[in-house]
């Protein structure tokens, strides 16, 4: 299933607030091109066997686009932009140095799990067509 012409966003899922996103990008995603994973699946054991470094998927997003692997600020702004929706402006944000960007990022990673308490998204994710397992 893995190819170099798939969009794929690894989500940690076990978590709300990670699971919210990976909902909001499969509504609002006009390309219909993104496909969401969680990190617990067999196509991202796949996707990390390629890689030599390979990022935490319980510490940041992860994008596999065009046979390369995007964390972090940059992975927002790359899906923001293959939604092809308002969403592009985000493409803006490359500007900003990444140093700064993802020290932002960080801050929302360390308490993501404390954001989102009361919403529950996970089972309505999964039962989507494109999220793959």
């Amino acid at each position: 299933m893995l190819n170099k012409n798939s969009i794929i966003v690894f989500i940690d899922d076990e978590c709300i607030f990670c699971n919210f996103w990976g909902k909001y990008i499969l509504k609002n995603d006009k390309s219909d091109s993104i496909l969401i994973s969680p990190s617990t699946s067999n196509i991202f054991k796949e996707t990390k066997k390629k890689f030599n470094q390979f990022p935490n998927p319980k510490e940041t997003i992860i994008l596999y686009y065009n046979g390369k692997i995007y964390s972090k600020s940059l992975a927002v702004i790359k899906i923001s932009v293959l939604m092809k929706n308002w969403q592009s402006i985000m493409s803006l944000s490359y500007i900003i140095p990444n140093f700064i960007r993802d020290f932002f990022y960080d801050i929302i990673s360390r308490n993501r799990k404390s954001i989102m308490l009361d919403s529950c998204v996970i089972d309505e994710l999964k039962s989507k067509d494109k999220y793959v397992i």
